[in-house]
């Protein structure tokens, strides 16, 4: 027998990883859009592996962002398909753990990138 405070629990803990996923999603989007938008005032003096990194730090968010929609399919899969749906099953756990180092990762190499300009 559930307990309903044990599936308002899971609920929220469901809720609350969707929505650091569609934050994380939204914060590398809008950080390689502003960084391309600006990119030709930080391409004119900055050094040739300054740029590299940048371009780099965009790949990182790129893979953020997929591994963002890769975990909002699995967490969706995992409320469909099951009575008792488990946020820390691989199938969520892993692409979360790939979307937060890949965005980690591209931060680092933005800022990298950004005091190395200077």
């Amino acid at each position: 027998m559930n307990n309903p405070d044990s599936t308002e629990w899971r609920r929220k803990a469901f809720d609350f990883a969707q929505d650091v996923t569609k934050q994380l999603i939204t914060l590398a989007t809008g950080i390689v859009a502003l960084s391309i938008t600006f990119v030709k005032d930080f391409a004119n003096g900055a050094p040739k592996g300054a740029r590299i990194l940048l371009a780099t730090s965009w790949f990182f968010y790129l893979l953020s962002t997929i591994a963002g929609i890769l975990t909002l399919m699995a967490l969706t899969g995992t409320l469909r398909t099951s009575d008792q749906p488990d946020i820390m099953g691989n199938n969520a756990r892993r692409p979360a753990i790939g979307q937060v180092l890949a965005f980690f990762v591209g931060m680092l190499l933005s800022i990298i990138a950004g005091v190395w300009a200077l």
